[in-house]
């Protein structure tokens, strides 16, 4: 369950420690997550939502995201759009970090708030 929540939470945003990060560029769009336990991921985010789709398990979410700086993301659970196989899946916030930038991908920080999790994963722009 924690594998989906991670999966699921991970949304960008963006710290800079000494760089400075082009996080601008990945605060909308469409990309992609290599993940080991859950495979690829797709997300989808505009200015206020986020959707995170696992194919693996066929859940589909909709997050609301609020960007704390120009970095930094804070995602929370709005909704279950799709869930064929009624994978338990729980409230949660995710402060989201982006700790280093590139052309066409960007390395995310997330800490899932009151639980002891923190995932660094590479999420790649779609065109």
């Amino acid at each position: 369950m924690k594998t989906i929540f991670l999966s699921i939470s991970l949304v960008v945003c963006f710290a800079a420690s000494g760089q400075n990060l082009d996080c601008a560029k990945f605060r909308t769009g469409s990309f992609t997550m290599q993940d080991p336990q859950t495979g690829i991921n797709y997300v989808s985010r505009n200015d206020s939502t986020q959707v995170e789709y696992l194919p693996k398990f066929g859940v589909k979410v909709l997050l609301n995201a609020k960007w704390i700086d120009n970095c930094t993301l804070k995602l929370s659970l709005k909704e279950v759009l799709e869930n064929p196989n009624n994978v338990p899946i729980q409230e949660f916030i995710l402060i989201s970090e982006i700790i280093e930038t590139q052309k066409d991908f960007y390395i995310m920080k997330s800490k899932a708030i009151d639980m002891d999790l923190t995932m660094i994963r590479k999420f790649s722009i779609v065109n």
